[in-house]
């Protein structure tokens, strides 16, 4: 009988025996599900078994993926290394070929297969590095090379910009000045998480009365009306004996040749009218600017100018030293990481902008891409939120009151004007002067400020002084 099986299993049509292969098939494999599913429930050992093949598999799965993660890890901090020690071309037109240079390599090695992504990943993060717009270059990267070697390009800049900013609280403020800048509660998220914020704490125990630090702002403007009778750099007050006029302009004055030396190779050459120059005072955009301020009684917008200046300044100045900007932070570093004012733009914050665009637009080139109104209008809240009034006057001044808010400190003298400061920025706010434990002391002459104790203070406290801010206390967190 055995062979009429056979025989009659031959002569089905192949639809009907697949159809049959495919009944047994789940039959069997029904019938192994049921014999599991009751060895599962009434032999342990059967079940403890299962259950150390199911750690072991997940073990091996959390090991793959460890294995991985580290691999990558690995080509980071190794491509991070590599690209440490390169010496990158300084010219537009060297630039220019180190980049199509690299970005050959790694399409080349991209098209030899995914065997070749990891070494690829170089020569596209090496081309990142001269491009003028890293951003615009990352967008690029996302709709033309793997996903894979995008994905490590964009893990390597990431990382590379965090150790930057650790680097950065790594270095400031300086040792000497005995303070450092330490993370503060700052409330609640509305989901409950812990916001922190950074400010000012003792870097060692202090005494009242002793001298924390000293520093100079990194940008100052004088109110509008003073021009001429106090120093534009340093906004000491110009007498007879010690004024320095501008050699090509008559709208500024200085106390000293340092002063004007200073303010020329940071900033005023591209703010000066050079009217004393022979410069056509028609249509003069340096003039209309002054004019412009005076005007509306407003400093922010010079200290804009004066602060974008600066840091076109100091990129050439950084640019001929050969210091890597990774290695180095310039103005911007630290403007960038304090808090401002939200402020919405308006009809006079539009009108500020496009004079500000007038007068650096043809002098520095890119400003007028660079100064969106969002850039601008951060700028301004970053004054608005931080400057100082600079008290150093004894005698009143007969000024009309600016709309534009300073930090006032507790003095009998009066302001000439307004700067900006690396450290004195993160002094926390007291609500009085019960609660202060420093005293923010300007120089008699100058914009320079100090600051005092005035209690003791354990090493980690946080440093108050008395001041005003345009926000409550409340919505400052």
């Amino acid at each position: 009988m055995p062979g009429d099986n056979q025989q009659a299993i031959l002569g089905m049509k192949p639809q009907t025996l697949a159809l049959l292969t495919a009944g047994v098939v789940a039959a069997a494999g029904l019938g192994y599900v049921v014999y599991f599913d009751q060895k599962r429930r009434s032999d342990p050992t059967f079940r403890k078994q299962l259950k150390r093949e199911r750690k072991k598999m997940t073990k091996a799965a959390k090991s793959a993926e460890e294995t991985e993660k580290a691999a990558k890890v690995q080509l980071i901090e190794t491509i991070l290394d590599k690209v440490s020690k390169d010496t990158f071309p300084e010219t537009p037109e060297k630039k220019e070929e180190y980049f199509m240079t690299q970005v050959a390599a790694g399409e080349a090695l991209c098209g030899k297969g995914e065997q070749f992504y990891d070494e690829a990943v170089l020569p596209f993060y090496r081309a990142m590095k001269v491009y003028p717009a890293p951003m615009e270059l990352i967008m690029v990267y996302q709709k033309t090379i793997p996903e894979y070697v995008f994905q490590m390009v964009v893990n390597i800049m990431a990382l590379e910009q965090h150790k930057r900013q650790q680097g950065f609280y790594e270095q400031f403020p300086p040792k000497e000045t005995k303070v450092k800048l330490g993370e503060l509660p700052a409330g609640t998220t509305d989901e409950g998480k812990p916001i922190v914020r950074r400010g000012l704490v003792a870097d060692v125990a202090l005494t009242e009365g002793q001298h924390v630090y000293s520093e100079g702002p990194l940008v100052s403007a004088l109110h509008p009306a003073l021009e001429g009778s106090y120093c534009n750099h340093c906004l000491r007050k110009v007498t007879e004996e010690n004024k320095v006029a501008c050699a090509n302009c008559s709208e500024v004055a200085f106390c000293s040749g340092e002063c004007e030396t200073a303010a020329s190779d940071a900033y005023h050459k591209y703010l000066c009218s050079k009217n004393k120059a022979g410069a056509d005072e028609e249509g003069n955009k340096e003039l209309a600017f002054l004019q412009f301020s005076k005007d509306k009684n407003l400093k922010y917008p010079y200290m804009v100018s004066k602060f974008l200046s600066t840091m076109v300044a100091e990129e050439v100045e950084r640019t001929k030293s050969g210091v890597s900007a990774d290695k180095s932070y310039n103005s911007w570093d630290h403007v960038d990481r304090f808090r401002y004012l939200d402020t919405a733009p308006t009809e006079a914050t539009t009108q500020e902008i496009q004079t500000l665009k007038e007068l650096l637009g043809e002098k520095v080139q890119g400003i007028s891409e660079f100064l969106t109104n969002e850039i601008y209008l951060m700028l301004k809240g970053k004054l608005l939120y931080n400057a100082y009034a600079v008290n150093t006057e004894s005698a009143e001044l007969e000024l009309e009151e600016s709309s534009e808010h300073v930090r006032k400190t507790p003095t009998d003298k009066h302001s000439v004007g307004a700067a900006l400061y690396k450290i004195s920025t993160y002094l926390g706010q007291a609500d009085s002067e019960e609660e202060a434990n420093v005293r923010v002391v300007f120089d008699k002459e100058n914009h320079d400020v100090s600051v005092y104790m005035t209690k003791d203070v354990k090493e980690g406290d946080e440093l108050k002084a008395v001041y005003t801010l345009p926000v409550p206390k409340a919505s400052q967190q």
